[in-house]
């Protein structure tokens, strides 16, 4: 049974810390509880958080150093400008693991009386993070700091809902991270010192600590608006060739974020493997609409393997020369002297706002325009207009939901200051970095560039798949059992039936990573060993545009550990999660986002057990339904399904995108008949 402590003092606090074990939440009354140092480790999680939301407690450093199963939820993470140095790091996690700060403030200091170029300006670092593991930063506010956050040689990390702003330099800085989602954040109007050495970025990576991977960018808000320009997501190269393969990004997806800015690194990638960049929108602010690096562009790495970068709406692309496994299509030109470009910005938006005139931007898409004959950019672009304060912190973290859009209205301050870009400000690994093109006039200051202004890449890289139960249907004797959902239906998957038995000598189906084929007890099965592998079976055009479509799949795990593992994926279309003790579905419809899903919860499938997991959609009867182990999970009818609209791209078993498969598919199949059955659905049934 859980328990619940109040405490008004640091010593209270310190005392209950010391004695709980787990399951415990201690409220903290109004008050400053001064510094908090804690190495406890506890079985289950234990809640720090606010009596009162309204009159949060004030904690004013923290040193959390091998503590696990802590959760922070409406506390004030107050600094105050002592005279400490501009490295100065007053909030630390290290060597934790399972720590999580939800609805939180984390608000900085101005510095004084240190030379004219700190005067006024943030100091310090909001938050910092080393060698630690399942860290989430959720539904808080970064203010007055030299930088936000500072996340290094970590892995599962979550940074989503998060509202920075009055930044002087990196709004969010990581290094060296397996296992990143960056989601939801609105990061705007960064006050910078331009007269000072440094340099800003809303969102960077680095590699001074090693390459990152597995890595999502996704539905962030970056807005220039009243502030001053920087480099929006940039991913550099530290002091590392970034043309050596042994020191790129891995897997890596950067959709659906909605870009202002006046910096020529908009989406910036220098030296990458497995990289998508699609559906984003990039665009320079009022006044900055013309000529020079101060437009925003897509800059990936030439050297840069397997990268698509499509659907997006920019200025240019930078970087694609021709390589073969570089696939670069469908982006929306505007506002450049490309002559295949579409147009000026005039053409293609409508605007809500501008930075100009209401201290934030909201461009929407004029209809009949080349975004919208293209589908192309931010989906967020829908949503104008809108009330960013209200959007930001919606979002639900994980990764497989999409965040709750709020309403519209807000009124952002006014001035919007429009900068131009110096073109070479780059993180701080302190590389001279190639710039995207010419020399932009800066603050006046140079910037050491931190990796290579590359051009964007954007392999169309397999989601998060799902496991899909079998169809139950005798599939033709490739070799594989194909599972059989008899009872339940009479489907027969046999259009698409992947022959397991003859895999590797297939030429048109490839095996990535260490992915093998193993003769077991019940025949052939695909073996997965949880790192980076995956079965690609290309287009499968003949479903391009079936509008029923309907999959099935048996699946082991190898470990029951609830781990979020992805079965089936073709991006942006339909796609099976297996996620703690139930699943995620993802289709395509146009009531909300595709990595949104439809959950299945607690339908036990952690174990170690085979099961069938069949899948079956209809867009003219908009008609989802989900079985496991002959059991209707989902029977969803109230949401108008669209994925004969999604573009077509390869399917896959596994996924390129983390969450990898640890396990065995010993069947799969596709067909685009479907027959939906009549029962009822389980009662822990629930839609994301």
């Amino acid at each position: 049974m859980s328990t619940t402590i109040t405490v008004t003092s640091a010593a209270e606090l310190n005392q209950a810390l010391s004695q709980a074990t787990g399951g415990e939440t201690i409220l903290l009354a109004a008050g400053d509880y001064g510094t908090l140092n804690t190495g406890a480790s506890y079985a289950s999680t234990v809640t720090i958080k606010s009596a009162d939301a309204n009159a949060p407690a004030t904690i004013s450093a923290m040193k959390l150093n091998g503590a696990s199963n802590i959760a922070f939820e409406e506390i004030n993470f107050d600094y105050t400008f002592g005279g400490e140095p501009k490295s100065y790091k007053p909030f630390q996690i290290q060597n934790s693991s399972n720590i999580t700060i939800d609805n939180s403030t984390f608000s900085g200091d101005w510095a004084t009386g240190v030379s004219p170029t700190d005067d006024g300006y943030g100091w310090g670092m909001g938050l910092h993070v080393r060698g630690s593991s399942d860290i989430t930063i959720s539904n808080n506010e970064f203010s007055d700091w030299l930088k936000g956050m500072n996340i290094g040689s970590s892995s599962n990390v979550t940074v989503s809902g998060n509202d920075m702003h009055s930044i002087r330099s990196d709004g969010m800085y990581l290094d060296g991270n397996q296992g990143v989602l960056v989601e939801g954040n609105y990061i705007h109007d960064f006050e910078r010192s331009l007269n000072s050495g440094d340099h800003g970025d809303f969102i960077q990576f680095s590699k001074l600590l090693g390459p990152s991977s597995d890595i999502i960018i996704r539905d962030n808000i970056i807005d220039m608006g009243s502030g001053d320009y920087a480099q929006a997501i940039f991913m550099g190269s530290g002091k590392v060739n970034p043309d050596d393969p042994s020191n790129f990004y891995t897997n890596v997806l950067i959709e659906d974020n909605m870009i202002y800015n006046g910096h020529t690194h908009g989406i910036t990638v220098s030296g990458a493997k497995d990289l998508t960049v699609s559906n984003n929108t990039v665009v320079a602010v009022p006044g900055l609409l013309t000529g020079g690096v101060s437009i925003p562009k897509i800059n990936v790495s030439s050297a840069s393997q397997n990268v698509t970068i499509d659907q997006n709406v920019v200025s240019s692309v930078t970087g694609y020369n021709g390589q073969s496994d570089w696939n670069v299509t469908s982006n929306v030109f505007i506002q450049n002297t490309n002559p295949n470009a579409s147009g000026y910005y005039d053409d293609v938006f409508t605007y809500h706002a501008t930075g100009a005139n209401d201290g934030y931007n909201q461009f929407g898409v004029k209809p009949g325009s080349a975004i919208d004959n293209l589908n192309a950019g931010s989906d967020l672009a829908q949503q104008f207009p809108m009330s960013y304060d209200n959007w930001v912190g919606t979002a639900t973290t994980g990764g497989g939901n999409s965040n709750t859009q709020p309403d519209s209205g807000i009124t952002l301050p006014d001035s919007g200051i429009t900068q131009p870009d110096s073109g070479a400000i780059k993180p701080d690994s302190g590389t001279t970095q190639p710039d995207s093109g010419t020399t932009q006039p800066d603050s006046g200051t140079t910037q050491p560039d931190s990796g290579t202004t590359q051009p964007d890449s954007g392999t169309t890289q397999p989601d998060s798949g799902t496991t899909q139960p079998d169809s139950g249907t005798t599939q033709p004797d490739s070799g594989t059992t194909q599972p059989d959902v008899g009872q339940s239906t009479q489907m027969v998957f046999d259009d698409f039936v992947l022959d397991i038995r003859t895999l590797l000598s297939q030429d048109e189906i490839a095996l990535r990573g260490d992915t093998t084929v193993a003769n077991t007890g019940s025949g052939p099965a695909i073996q997965f060993d949880g790192n980076d592998d995956y079965v690609n079976m290309g287009r499968l055009e003949e479903f391009e545009s079936s509008s029923q479509l309907g999959f099935t799949v048996e699946f082991t795990r190898d470990e029951a550990d609830g781990s979020s593992q992805r079965l089936v994926w073709n991006h942006k279309k339909i796609g099976l999660v297996l996620k703690d003790d139930g699943l995620i579905v993802n289709v395509a419809n146009n009531d909300a986002k595709f990595h949104k899903g439809f959950k299945a919860k607690d339908i036990g499938l952690n174990d170690l057990d085979k099961h069938e997991i069949t899948v079956l959609v209809d867009e003219d009867a908009d008609r989802l339904q989900v079985l496991v182990d002959d059991q209707v999970v989902i029977d969803e009818t109230g949401v108008d399904f669209d994925f004969t609209s999604a573009r077509n791209r390869d399917w896959t078993l596994g996924s390129q995108w983390g969450s990898d498969i640890d396990g065995e598919v010993s069947a799969f199949a596709i067909d685009d008949e479907v027959e939906f059955i009549n029962t009822t659905v389980l009662d822990d049934t629930l839609i994301a």
